[in-house]
């Protein structure tokens, strides 16, 4: 782990289209636990009394996610900046009639869109590889209608630097944003082929105001943790959260 400066988004997309392939064996094999036992279920949690009629699911990746809301859905738009992220998905979910896949960050994505139609989004492990957060916001904001639910998951701010390992390096500053680039591993997968990524760290308050300027109101913050049963089938026990979910609602102004 090293803190990096002088990123761009683009470098940054070029990582993940690097890690694609490992990336779609890790969740077929079902060998990433926290997707299907964590990630997915608080998604799916928050937005038990979200409004399906359109949304759009922000870095969808390989669409992993983006398959299961479109069960729920009436239609569902994917977009990611990893080209070859989004390809993969197109092939995988070719058969799923109401899921669309566009390659785009959603700051370009937002700048396209004439209005504003989505009931709601969601943002599954994308907002710490996103440069500007305050950016990234607004756009979804934009495109949300009022009173839409945004739903997302990120690393624990609070937790994360010591699951990994780098809590106590002089490089890190919990109050600080901090880019942070490491090798691309999960629990039950090490062999990652030397491929690296990266993801910023950012404190919870810069979240939580950088949401208020948006125009969000934080409803529900919620910090999973695996089932006992799940929990022993990963290396090492889970001794405090390793991810942090909320649900926000557009203002109505």
């Amino acid at each position: 782990m090293k803190a990096v400066v002088g990123v761009t988004q683009q470098e940054i997309s070029k990582q993940w289209d690097e890690v694609a392939k490992l990336r779609a064996d890790q969740i077929e094999k079902g060998q990433d636990l926290s997707f299907d036992y964590i990630l997915v279920p608080a998604i799916l949690k928050l937005s038990a009394q979200s409004d399906f009629s359109a949304v759009i699911d922000i870095g969808c990746g390989l669409g992993f996610l983006t398959r299961q809301l479109a069960s729920k859905a009436k239609c569902i738009t994917g977009i990611d900046m990893s080209k070859k992220m989004i390809n993969l998905a197109i092939e995988k979910c070719e058969n799923v009639e109401n899921i669309k896949f566009i390659n785009s960050t959603v700051e370009d994505f937002t700048r396209k869109m004439k209005s504003t139609q989505f009931t709601l989004a969601v943002a599954n492990m994308s907002l710490m590889t996103t440069l500007n957060l305050d950016r990234v916001l607004q756009s979804i904001a934009c495109l949300l209608r009022p009173e839409a639910h945004f739903i997302f998951v990120i690393t624990h701010p609070c937790f994360w630097p010591f699951y990994w390992g780098y809590a106590f390096e002089n490089w890190f500053d919990y109050r600080k944003e901090v880019l942070i680039e490491g090798p691309f591993r999960i629990s039950l997968d090490s062999s990652n082929e030397g491929l690296k990524t990266i993801h910023i760290h950012r404190p919870i308050e810069r979240y939580i105001a950088d949401l208020l300027r948006a125009g969000f109101i934080v409803d529900e913050v919620y910090e999973p943790m695996p089932t006992k049963d799940i929990e022993v089938k990963y290396p090492k026990p889970w001794i405090y959260p390793r991810f942090l979910s909320m649900r926000c609602i557009k203002k109505v102004i």
